[in-house]
């Protein structure tokens, strides 16, 4: 190799060269990658270390002689689709060295020439044997007079090795003559090995079903034809060429779909009027409708293929892979800063129907017809749910060549990063806070409801602080060690993977949520409503109304928690979130995403050390394979579905019957609970006991103004000038009595809870400091009893789990239901501490004669006895203290009534397996119809 030359001028302005040779240690690897640090690196160390030289003398490429005679291997000019030239922008030219080279032109010569060359001749190989079933034809002879030249080549069938002679020519190339063989080679142009169509294709499907492990495949064929006599010369030859054998067929496979789902789009096309859910107006208004147009730099309108014209891969589209979102034209003055403070995704198009992509992915989903539903309707129209595995992770190393499924079901980078910047944008990562005290926490603001959601703010907090999902800046993988941490996906309520993310930050951000989200909308009308299951829901929903995330979509979406982690959510967060609970998820359980990560859990250990694009592509392709497993089971799904519903209705009415209670009575009893165990609990503030009597002075007042309403109206009623107007002031006056009693009962009530009397002033106790005491002594005491009530509500699952463990993931919900109790039992104990602490408060105020002479001494909780709820317990026998309301004489049915609990619980079952019925329904109408056009 030629040794660059440095001018003079260059040499007099370089730096000295340094004093020792020995070398320093340099950046990591992937600090190369992605910083291009101008150094370049001697020597790449193991675990991503690097050695570099100190006082560097900067290296001049560009009179570097290529070490091939007569230039035969000219260097390769820039490709944008050739990943080997981004690897050269990285590397510095010393370190590429001749084996990369050769992979490089391989690499080219297999995309350009190779693959399209065998795209038509492989399909029709196909339709003359009748899908490799039927004998080969007869093979055709060369017709050009140009020299060959003859190949002995190993043809590598089930049972035999065969070496067969082969001669190449510009007419018929090594790889078409072999495929007319019926083999597949393992080289572009002049190959060694070629395997049969029929071995590649059962391999290819094995892999579908076990974890792909072409080393293992190709000792067990080398050692079971070495026993048949059959060896190669060449020691593990097998696997080096198999293995590119393998991943050369696949490709063409790749090809071959895309080539006939373009037929099958442009005849859908004709059908139907419709592009990709948009209604055709015209032939002028193509390249303003249509989606294609914006995702594809080739004409709008999809020719049906000519197998008699050439083909190549520019006019092959990836007809159903999702495309990717549309991007806005941005003004040439607007800067990357500017771009994130909008939304980054267009609106999107007018659909008529989903996307062809969405009604292939999932027909049952996505394939029927739908209407425009009302405003007053919140049923969902399709229920997806969304979670993330981070078991499936890579580790740490440079990216391998770009590969591609067609039907590939990943956001593109881009767009999650995009949506990523969007998210920092807007919510701003503020530094971790410093943890506060228990008391700082329960002497903050009084508890609220924020917007429009139906749970509180303190339900919603102690929510987030129970769950890892919720702290997106808790790690649960480390990005030192992998680049690639995890995998997020939404996928539908038939465990079909619609959208994945691939997750390369330490924890669970939610901007991969949205991205997928973002990415499912641009598919859907624009009136199309949507149920999301997540397991922090309530969170998800929180931070789209805090910070106007998907504000676009978010009147058109239902949110929900999924049946396993709905437990491990506060009570009052579980009766509004639980998807048994929440009308339109009928009997969706929300953990589809929980089956996926299942079934391809044999892949974590060889995607732990796979390239980027081909671990990507190996998820692609055992995806693909499981939903061509759904679609084969689509009936025999609904069938099995629909008796499941009807056994689980037939159930529920028998309680329904036994409980004796109406169905009105039974939803207004529902309706009380949730309005009151999702209230907001009183806290404890400085001023408690000066605005509890100020409350009292208010309603003494209201009641004067009410006393001399009545007054007047009785003196016009006895005064009778008109009969109209007598019969009006004996109407209002009955009104106005009704509202005098109920108002002497608060008064009555919430003096006796102060201890006061009605002829006291209360003026002169406003400063007080017993009052304040004793209302902050309240809060704690109803804080207390409704988390003991709430802890009540879910021992009852327990207790009906113990009777049944019918499979095991009824064992996980209890195991679950079990610790998340246990996790809040120090809250609990934590209240009743405070309460207690504030009982001796009182009753030393009343041994120091600083309280009224009517004050009680109140009665201190047992903390050993405290979670036994013993109703003849203390805390349980304080008069009015449960509830603000004097009115109620005794407790409500809906939680004392046991048959009306047992008949809420059957209500609510029955109402869900009603709607189940009616989407099991509208699924079979939706695949019948999505058959009958498929198939038209």
């Amino acid at each position: 190799m030629a040794r660059p030359k440095l001018s003079k001028e260059l040499v007099r302005g370089s730096p000295r060269a340094p004093a020792s040779s020995t070398p320093i240690t340099g950046p990591s690897r992937r600090e190369i990658v992605r910083t291009r640090a101008k150094i370049p690196t001697l020597v790449l160390l193991p675990h991503g270390k690097s050695l570099i030289q100190k006082g560097y003398v900067p290296d001049i490429q560009a009179d570097r002689k290529y070490d091939t005679p007569d230039d035969q291997h000219p260097p390769p000019q820039p490709d944008d689709d050739n990943p080997f030239d981004r690897i050269h922008d990285t590397i510095d030219a010393p370190m590429v060295s001749r084996h990369r080279r050769k992979r490089e032109n391989q690499w080219q010569k297999w995309k350009t020439q190779t693959i399209p060359l065998l795209l038509q001749p492989y399909m029709l190989l196909l339709h003359a044997t009748n899908g490799l079933r039927d004998p080969l034809p007869a093979r055709q002879s060369c017709t050009c007079d140009s020299p060959g030249k003859t190949l002995q080549v190993y043809l590598v069938r089930f049972d035999v090795i065969e070496k067969a002679p082969v001669t190449i020519c510009k007419c018929a190339p090594a790889a078409l003559q072999l495929l007319d063989m019926g083999c597949f080679p393992s080289a572009p142009v002049e190959p060694e090995l070629a395997v049969d169509l029929k071995v590649l294709e059962f391999v290819s499907t094995l892999f579908l079903n076990i974890a792909p492990n072409s080393t293992a495949w190709s000792k067990t064929v080398e050692s079971f034809l070495s026993s048949r006599g059959y060896r190669l010369e060449n020691q593990d030859s097998l696997r080096k060429r198999f293995s590119n054998a393998l991943r050369w067929f696949n490709s063409l496979q790749d090809e071959v779909t895309c080539f006939v789902n373009s037929a099958i789009e442009a005849s859908r096309r004709e059908e139907t009027d419709l592009d990709d859910g948009l209604v055709i107006l015209g032939e002028e208004d193509h390249s303003t409708h249509s989606p294609r147009q914006m995702t594809t730099p080739s004409t709008l309108e999809p020719l049906i293929p000519d197998l008699n014209s050439p083909v190549t891969p520019s006019r092959v589209t990836f007809a159903t892979s999702p495309p990717q979102a549309r991007k806005r034209k941005r003004r040439r003055h607007e800067n990357e800063d500017s771009s994130d403070t909008v939304n980054p995704f267009p609106d999107p198009l007018p659909r008529q129907r989903p996307s062809d992509y969405l009604r292939s992915a999932c027909p049952l989903c996505f394939g029927g017809t739908f209407q425009e539903p009302n405003a007053d309707n919140d049923v969902p129209q399709a229920i997806v749910c969304v979670d993330a595995c981070f078991t499936q992770k890579r580790n740490s190393g440079a990216r391998d060549p770009p590969r591609s499924h067609p039907c590939s079901v990943f956001v593109p980078e881009s767009e999650v990063e995009k949506m990523e910047r969007y998210v920092a944008h807007k919510r701003p990562t503020n530094p971790r806070p410093q943890k506060r005290t228990r008391r700082e926490e329960e002497d903050e603001a009084c508890d609220h409801y924020e917007g429009p959601l139906r749970v509180p703010k303190s339900v919603l907090d102690d929510c987030e602080a129970s769950f890892t999902a919720a702290d997106d800046r808790r790690e649960k993988a480390s990005t030192q060690f992998f680049d690639d941490t995890a995998l997020m996906a939404l996928v539908c309520r038939h465990d079909v993977v619609l959208f994945l993310a691939n997750v390369r930050s330490a924890g669970e951000k939610q901007h991969y949520v949205y991205v997928l989200i973002e990415t499912l909308f641009q598919h859907l009308p624009q009136w199309f409503r949507l149920g999301v299951l997540y397991d922090i829901g309530c969170q998800l929903e929180r931070s789209c109304i805090k910070w106007n995330f998907l504000d676009r979509y978010l009147k058109r979406m239902v949110f929900g928690i999924s049946v396993f982690h709905a437990f491990g959510h506060q009570w009052a967060c579980q009766i509004v979130y639980h998807p048994r609970k929440r009308e339109g998820f009928g009997l969706t359980d929300g953990e589809g995403c929980e089956r996926v990560w299942h079934s391809i859990s044999k892949l974590i250990a060889v995607l732990r050390v796979c390239g980027y694009h081909q671990r990507l592509y190996t998820l692609d392709r055992q995806i693909y394979n499981t939903r061509l497993d759904i679609f084969d089971r689509m009936g025999q799904w609904l069938l099995k579905r629909t008796r499941h519903t009807s056994d689980k209705r037939a159930s529920a009415e028998a309680i329904l019957h036994r409980c004796g209670q109406s169905q009105a009575f039974l939803r207004s009893q529902w309706s009380a609970q949730v309005a009151h165990q999702t209230k907001p609990l009183p806290k404890r503030r400085a001023s408690s006991g000066k605005d509890a009597l100020q409350a009292i002075i208010d309603l003494r007042k209201g009641r004067d103004v009410l006393k001399e309403r009545i007054k007047f109206l009785e003196e016009a009623v006895l005064s009778g000038d008109s009969g109209d107007d007598v019969i009006t002031a004996e109407a209002d006056l009955a009104k106005e009595r009704v509202a005098l009693r109920e108002r002497n009962a608060q008064i009555t009530h919430k003096q006796a809870m102060l201890g006061v009397s009605d002829r006291q002033k209360l003026e002169r106790l406003l400063e007080n400091p017993y009052y304040t005491v004793l209302t902050n002594m309240r809060a704690l005491q109803k804080r207390l009893l409704e988390k003991l009530r709430l802890r009540k509500f879910e021992l009852e699952r327990l207790g009906r789990s113990f009777q049944k463990h019918s499979n095991n993931n009824e064992k996980k919900l209890t195991d679950h239901t079990t610790s998340a109790v246990k996790r809040r039992e120090p809250t609990i104990t934590r209240l009743a501490r405070l309460y207690n602490e504030h009982c001796a408060t009182i009753t030393r105020m009343i041994d120091e004669k600083k309280a009224p002479r009517r004050a009680q001494r109140p009665s201190k909780i047992d903390l050993k006895g405290l979670f036994s709820l013993d109703v003849d317990s203390d805390i349980w026998q304080d008069v009015d203290v449960e509830d603000d309301d004097a009115s109620r004489s005794e407790p409500p049915a809906w939680l004392a009534v046991e048959n009306v609990r047992e008949g809420i619980k059957a209500l609510l079952e029955r109402d869900r397996c009603m709607e189940e019925e009616n989407r099991l329904r509208h699924e079979c109408r939706s695949m019948v119809q999505w058959f009958s056009e498929e198939w038209k």
